[in-house]
């Protein structure tokens, strides 16, 4: 095979119920290019590590797995594509899927290669899914998560600045064709935790991205996936570090907003209760745990407007009470 012009990047865990579809979405895809696909399977105890290698028997020159027997992922959380998928990708562009979730579009790579040809100063795209949870499929088209100007027909421009409110949420990562930066790559090996957010952060820096209102992927909504695995504890703190170090790098406003907004939000559940360290369970969280006073102490210089100081003393109201101060509301506007 000829170098391929893409790079598709799939991580895998425990995926047997799902990852058949996804490969199959994959290999089916319909380009005028060559791409391959990088598989790496984080020591799954079921039978998704035996359907790769059923596909890469099927497709050897295309589909290339590391099946590793000891879990990875317990020993650094993040970075699974950065460490093992990254390094041996050659394509000019890159593609992410999880391995439990599945294209829609057998033309999605071609659609989404000729778009970033034919406008260089785009550095992703991506673009609406099908939510499938228990049988039921829900199509989610976000139109707006961008300024009204910005909004085209078929989908929307958007850059760093339209995230200060969604925080990447108009992002599915398995959705995403970004360019193969090996610079932005040696900028995510500086962080400690390194995620997608971290990815779309800096590609955006450089330039901007296109959400088409077309669905492309299905997204599994299902008990064992990442984020359900994970206490919601847990995904916060994930957030805070995560954040903390990109405001760290970069000072602007943009992650200054974001990290004061999750330690509002820390310092809220901690003094109500709701977040004492006994009840992180990620390994390399409970080492790193933060109390209160550390988070005052950090966000306290950079609070400069009367609005940060008045959202920063809002978090002292204890959930408790914000919630039946709400439910009051609710019975005086029932009442009425």
């Amino acid at each position: 095979m000829k170098k391929p012009l893409v790079s598709i990047l799939c991580i895998t865990y425990n995926h047997q119920q799902f990852i058949g579809k996804c490969l199959e979405s994959l290999t089916n895809q319909k380009c005028d290019f060559d791409f391959e696909i990088l598989i790496h399977d984080d020591a799954s105890t079921d039978g998704t590590q035996a359907i790769i290698k059923g596909f890469q028997q099927k497709y050897p020159e295309i589909v290339k797995p590391i099946l590793q027997t000891e879990n990875q992922w317990s020993k650094k959380a993040g970075g699974i594509n950065l460490r093992f998928n990254y390094p041996r990708a050659k394509g000019k562009y890159l593609a992410l899927c999880d391995g439990d979730d599945f294209w829609i579009d057998e033309k999605k790579l071609q659609k989404q290669v000729t778009f970033l040809e034919n406008n260089p100063d785009f550095s992703l795209v991506c673009g609406a899914y099908m939510r499938v949870q228990d049988g039921k499929k829900t199509p989610v088209i976000r139109t707006n998560k961008v300024s009204p100007e910005k909004n085209e027909d078929k989908g929307s421009q958007f850059d760093l600045e339209d995230h200060n409110k969604a925080w990447f949420s108009l992002i599915r990562p398995s959705s995403v064709l970004f360019r193969n930066y090996a610079e932005q790559v040696k900028l995510l090996k500086e962080y400690e935790f390194s995620f997608d957010i971290h990815l779309f952060y800096h590609l955006l820096k450089i330039g901007k991205g296109y959400y088409s209102n077309e669905i492309l992927v299905g997204y599994n909504v299902h008990k064992s996936g990442v984020n359900s695995g994970t206490d919601h504890r847990d995904r916060l703190l994930f957030q805070y570090y995560l954040v903390k170090e990109i405001y760290e790098k970069d000072k602007n406003s943009f992650s200054k907003q974001r990290y004061l907004k999750i330690c509002f939000k820390i310092i809220n559940l901690k003094i109500s209760g709701l977040m004492p360290n006994s009840k992180i369970k990620t390994p390399q969280l409970r080492n790193k745990t933060i109390t209160t006073r550390q988070i005052i102490r950090e966000i306290k210089p950079l609070m400069n407007s009367e609005k940060e100081r008045k959202e920063f003393y809002k978090c002292f109201i204890p959930l408790q009470l914000k919630i039946l101060k709400s439910e009051l509301k609710k019975k005086m506007s029932i009442s009425k």
